[in-house]
């Protein structure tokens, strides 16, 4: 609160202030000319404008006093911590104490219905993740089960059958697995382990891993290091929530690069590093479907699907999710660039692995004076 809005609040009383005070001169020199007496005009100034002075030194001291408080309600940007929105200066007026006392009961209405609702959360975090981890447990068994089948002797509809559960089976722990993940997001310092990978050596594993779902969709995955020495691509992450990172991004490519038995062109993703200065960019291309450009502002939002949702009902909008939200918690960055029918590039970039002699190495730097 400023002075000047200060003077505009209390306007009313400054204007009935100076209007008595003007009325009172006006009756004393009215009265003084009726008894014969007279008073100078100068005079009369002089004493009205010693009030206007005494009631501008008390509006100022009467803005100092209160004008803490409601600087600091000023100063509340909606971002501090809501514990510390309960320390409010001490209020010296009956106003501020009367707006204290109601911010004070908020306050407490505010905190219990916050600490209920986060216990609520909790349970049903506890829930669904017990859950998850018993539904695994059967998912697991379907998935030896198929493996441990022997299918060479079955007829071709039952080949093809086995085919399709162990497909949608591998999909429901897919699902499974991201749920998972998703709620370990909201613990994420708990679950953390920085450590220097090869990142080319991820790559083949994910790829390996997922060769299976590579041959089913007939999609072929090729990795490219354009690198002119034998220098390894190490970056600085940890290995297991980069792996997810992976595998969303593959999902997504194996998803809408697959192609049915019957195209005469075949799918591709390809996986390409390279150096960028100091950084270790891996790009991850495929040659599907793309993505509309009214769709890209939003593909990283939870359970966004775009256009491409419709034409694929399995999506769920949320592996691009996970991923942009464990990149920013391991300091990655991540971009995807688009194109209908051209397909999707997605870029993960890592900084410079920094080394013991690194900042003493720039302080040395920066200290060089040219002689």
């Amino acid at each position: 609160m400023r002075f000047w809005q200060f003077l505009w609040d209390r306007i009313n009383y400054i204007a009935v202030y100076v209007a008595f005070a003007a009325l009172s001169l006006v009756v004393v020199h009215l009265d003084l000319m009726l008894t014969g007496a007279s008073l100078q005009v100068v005079n009369l100034l002089y004493i009205f404008l010693l009030g206007l002075v005494g009631l501008v030194v008390y509006l100022w001291w009467e803005y100092q006093r209160i004008v803490p408080f409601y600087r600091h309600l000023a100063g509340l940007t909606g971002r501090e911590p809501i514990a510390q929105l309960a320390l409010l200066p001490v209020p010296q007026t009956a106003e501020g104490e009367l707006l204290a006392e109601a911010w004070s009961r908020m306050y407490g209405r505010l905190s219990g219905e916050l600490a209920a609702e986060r216990e609520r959360g909790q349970r049903n975090v506890s829930l669904v993740t017990q859950w998850a981890h018993h539904m695994k447990t059967p998912v697991a068994v379907i998935d030896l089960l198929l493996q441990r089948a022997d299918t060479e002797e079955w007829p071709e509809e039952a080949r093809a059958l086995a085919a399709g559960v162990a497909e949608e089976n591998q999909r429901l722990q897919h699902s499974l697995q991201m749920l998972l993940n998703t709620v370990r997001l909201q613990d994420f310092a708990q679950d953390f382990r920085a450590e220097r990978l090869d990142l080319l050596a991820l790559v083949r594993e994910v790829i390996n891993d997922e060769k299976r779902a590579f041959i089913a969709r007939r999609v072929y995955p090729q990795v490219v290091a354009e690198d002119e020495g034998d220098r390894p691509w190490l970056v600085e992450s940890d290995a297991k929530w980069l792996r997810l990172v992976l595998e969303q991004v593959v999902s997504n490519a194996l998803k809408y690069a697959s192609r049915p038995p019957e195209a005469d062109e075949q799918g591709r993703v390809l996986f390409r590093l390279r150096r960028e200065g100091g950084d270790v960019v891996l790009e991850i291309a495929d040659n599907g479907v793309g993505i509309p450009p009214e769709d890209l502002g939003r593909v990283f939002d939870p359970f966004f699907t775009g256009l491409n949702g419709r034409a694929f009902p399995q999506a769920t909008g949320m592996g691009l999710y996970l991923a942009r939200e464990v990149c920013s918690q391991l300091g990655h960055g991540i971009s995807l660039d688009s194109a209908p029918g051209e397909g999707t590039t997605v870029r993960l970039r890592f900084a410079a692995p920094q080394t013991l002699f690194a900042g003493l190495r720039d302080s040395l730097t920066a200290n060089v004076t040219e002689p």
